[in-house]
Order: C-alpha cells, then sequence, then structure tokens
C-alpha cells in the first residue's frame, strides 16, 4: 500500500464527512447542462464516499462506481442502493470495469491524485458510447496532508481527445468549494461523436460502386461492423480518424462468416463465392482451411481452444488470411 492509498484508508470516515459536506449540484455546477439522466449509463471512477453516484443513481441514471481504496468503496456502497454496482478497480488497467462489456453515456474521473496516462485516456475513450461524454475534473494545488499528486493540463487532455478521436466541448474553471485559497479546478467535458450516419454515405459508396469479383469487401465490412458492436474495447489505438484492432480478432470473426458459406454441400461443394467458378478464393488453401472442415462456425469463438494438430492448422489458416 502506498502513502496515497495508506492515507486513504486511515481517513476515510473525516473524508467522507468532507465530501458529504457538499451536495452535487453546487460542485459540478461546472458541466451542469452534461448531467446524466435517466436511462443513462454512467462510470463514476474514483466515486469515493458514493455522493456523487447516490445522486446520479437518483436522476435515474444507471451507474457503475469504481473506487479502489477499500475502506472508502465500503462507505459508498453502504449509503447507496443496491443497484448501483460498486468495482474495486483503478487505472490505467480498469480490469474489472472493461470485464462487464459496457459502453458509457457519461465517464466522471476526478483528478485529485491520479493524472489519466496515455494509456489510461485510451481505455477511457473505449469505455465511451457514441456520442459518450467523458468529464474530468483536474484539481490544481499541492496537498499538505502527505498525499501526492500528479498534474495534468488541459492542454495534454487536448492532445489525447484529439489523438483518440474526442471533441472538447467545454473547459471550465473553478474555486474550490471547501474554500483552500491554494487549490482551484478546472473541468474538461469531451465527446465522442457518432458519425455512424454520416459513415453510412462512405459504406454504401463502396457496396454500391466498388467492383466486386468476390465477396470480400461485403464480408469484411460486415467482419468489422460485428467487431465494433461486440468488443468496443477491442481497440489498440485512434489516430487521425482511424482505428488499429487485431487482426486476430478479425481473423476469427471472418473464419466464422465464410464457414458458414463455404462448407454448405451444394454439388459437391460450398456456396460460390467468386465470378469465376474456377477460381478458389485467396486464402482457402490444403494445409489451412482444407483442413478445418471437421470444425464448425461457432469453434471459432473469442477464446476458444485448440489443442494438437489444429493449433497448427488454425495458425497456418491466419496466416494465410493475413497475407491474403
Amino acid at each position: 500500500m502506498n502513502t496515497t492509498s495508506r492515507f486513504y484508508s486511515l481517513n476515510a470516515q473525516r473524508l467522507t464527512e468532507q465530501y458529504n459536506a457538499l451536495d452535487f449540484e453546487s460542485v459540478n455546477q461546472s458541466w451542469k447542462e452534461y448531467w446524466p439522466s435517466k436511462g443513462d449509463s454512467v462510470l463514476d471512477i474514483g466515486a469515493g464516499s458514493g455522493r456523487d453516484a447516490k445522486w446520479m443513481h437518483q436522476q435515474g441514471a444507471d451507474v457503475i462506481a469504481v473506487e479502489p481504496n477499500e475502506a472508502l468503496r465500503g462507505i459508498g456502497k453502504s449509503v447507496t442502493p443496491e443497484c448501483v454496482t460498486w468495482l474495486d478497480d483503478n487505472l490505467p488497467a480498469l480490469k474489472n470495469t472493461i470485464n462487464l462489456g459496457m459502453r458509457f453515456n457519461v465517464i466522471l474521473f476526478k483528478c485529485g491524485v491520479d493524472a489519466p496516462s496515455k494509456r489510461a485516456f485510451r481505455k477511457l475513450t473505449n469505455l465511451l458510447a457514441p456520442n459518450g461524454k467523458l468529464v474530468i475534473t483536474l484539481r490544481h494545488g499541492s496537498f499538505s496532508d502527505g498525499r501526492q499528486s500528479y498534474p495534468v493540463s488541459v492542454d495534454e487532455l487536448e492532445v489525447f481527445s484529439n489523438a483518440h478521436g474526442l471533441k472538447v466541448q467545454r473547459v471550465s474553471e473553478s474555486k474550490d468549494n471547501l474554500n483552500r485559497g491554494d487549490v482551484h479546478w478546472q473541468t474538461v467535458v469531451m465527446t465522442l461523436p457518432d458519425d455512424g450516419a454520416g459513415n453510412l454515405n462512405t459504406v454504401r459508396h463502396i457496396v454500391v460502386n466498388d467492383s466486386k469479383s468476390a465477396t470480400y469487401k461485403l464480408a469484411l465490412l460486415r467482419t468489422l461492423l460485428r467487431i465494433a458492436d461486440a468488443h468496443p474495447g477491442a481497440v489498440i489505438e485512434r489516430r487521425e480518424g482511424k482505428v488499429t484492432i487485431p487482426s486476430g480478432l478479425v481473423a476469427l470473426y471472418w473464419i466464422r462468416q465464410f464457414k458458414r458459406l463455404l462448407d454448405i454441400e451444394i454439388d459437391g461443394s460450398g456456396l460460390q463465392q467468386n465470378a469465376n467458378t474456377n477460381k478458389s478464393l485467396g486464402f482457402v488453401k490444403t494445409d489451412g482451411w482444407g483442413l478445418l472442415k471437421h470444425l464448425c462456425a461457432d469453434d471459432f469463438s473469442i477464446g476458444a481452444l485448440f489443442r494438437g494438430r489444429c493449433t497448427s492448422v488454425t495458425k497456418a489458416f491466419l496466416t494465410h488470411f493475413t497475407n491474403h
């Protein structure tokens, strides 16, 4: 346990009284127009004593409260309804949060002692739903009680936002509600634009106008759409309007799609996938796909375990797919 964690454990009750002396509305006035409403999914990181989580739940939001300190988390659980889910988790990993498989309309993170690193910011971005809001409150001013702080600037958050496709909507400053003269706060509200409507025209153009000698383009579009819907946390990097995802994940979805088409017995073969009946698909090789016919599409689900010869054969197919 580091110095900061020990401080919170030893002073949990006193800090709770200090936090709860202020209400949500006054502390969070700087981003009022973005407050969560009924039906919103909310991630409250560093939820502390549960003051904010409780208020947001009362507005009808579904709240996941993340608090790494056991003492504060216990207090928070005791003052919030059971339907508020509390997690023992922390940045930058957020492993337990990511395992939920959820995306959030609002993510609230108060930087009291922890500053979001590049990796942490990427994780937060991947947890946002389309049009979701990431609200980060920055504390400026040193601690006099032994806690350590790691300063972060608005400029740094703007750089992170640009790199991950977020739009900075608001930057505001406010005085300290506890009247500490050497402390002030900044709040940065960022949103993840929902580009779905705009991108549909691009997809339609590809589908209708692109030259297609096979079903590759349509299959790839379908694969990417399914991954985007089911695995929002799979994004490795966002940069300049582009995202990077694992090629192995794409390959698994790809093989599941074509398994259902190529392994159907119609006149001794599967459904024809090329205008040229004498030409097979480029990734269908005798030492890869040809040795996987005893497996069905569902055998290639995420997390599937392969043993023995299936391991080398599957590896060969993934190589064929990647190189094609």
